[in-house]
């Protein structure tokens, strides 16, 4: 997975949900819920309860849109 994989969801403004290589998901909801590390490396992704989720670029599997996230 690239950065640029990722801006493009982002800039699609629309939900999309990330897949892992140890097989979890992490939804985005809005643009708010995901922001890089400083070194672009990995994304910072929280959550409606403010956890947070630090995912390696290099361990993503894909993205996919989803219509089932929440876009608050």
């Amino acid at each position: 997975m690239t950065r640029e994989n990722i801006h493009s969801a982002i800039d699609s403004n629309r939900p999309f949900v990330i897949s892992m290589a140890d097989g979890k998901d992490y939804a985005v909801p809005h643009r708010d819920f995901i922001s890089f590390t400083r070194k672009g490396t990995a994304v910072i992704v929280s959550t409606e309860d403010d956890k947070i989720h630090i995912l390696p670029l290099i361990t993503m599997t894909g993205i996919s849109q989803d219509s089932s996230v929440d876009a608050r």
